[in-house]
Order: C-alpha cells, then sequence, then structure tokens
C-alpha cells in the first residue's frame, strides 16, 4: 500500500512539471534529497496536460524503480540514470 502511495504522489508531481532547466539548477536539483525533488520530461511537454503521457510517466518510473530495487532498497543512483535514460530529468519543484 506505501508503494502505491508513493507512486501516486510521484505522479501527481510529475504531472505539475514542463520545460527544461539550466545546468545550475540541473546540478542543485541532482544533488537534493530524493523527497524534494520531481521527474519532469525533457521534451518539455506537459504531463498533467496528457493522460497519455503521465500513464507513461507512471509506467516508467514503476519500472525504474522496480529495476533499481534489490533486498526492499532503492538504489538512488540506479533509479535516476534509469528516470535519465528514459527522457526525464530530476528536478526541484516550483
Amino acid at each position: 500500500m506505501r508503494s502505491l502511495i508513493v507512486v501516486v504522489s510521484a505522479a501527481v508531481l510529475l504531472s505539475a512539471c514542463s520545460g527544461r532547466m539550466d545546468g545550475r539548477n540541473a546540478l542543485a536539483a541532482r544533488n537534493a534529497p530524493a523527497e524534494e525533488y520531481v521527474w519532469a520530461r525533457n521534451d518539455g511537454r506537459r504531463m498533467a496536460a496528457n493522460p497519455d503521457l503521465l500513464r507513461q510517466g507512471q509506467i516508467d518510473q514503476s519500472a525504474c524503480r522496480a529495476s533499481a530495487t534489490a533486498g526492499g532498497v532503492l538504489n538512488v543512483a540506479a533509479f535516476t540514470s534509469c528516470m535519465e535514460a528514459r527522457g526525464y530529468s530530476r528536478r526541484r519543484p516550483a
């Protein structure tokens, strides 16, 4: 149940993001604690306005979380790498 809440919360945060970041903001987001960032699409399309993009973001996040989890512990570096490979950037919420 807790993982479902985390996924849904992350999806809501994901849907609020759009656009691109400059290098300084990208570095700050990369170094932020996990609870202080959200994921946004690199192509700048808003997920909040498109249910298909929101659903794909949820699928991508779930797949990355599953592949980066071992023994019930999330490897944040592996999760971040997976999300970046799928076309998302980590950033601070607005």
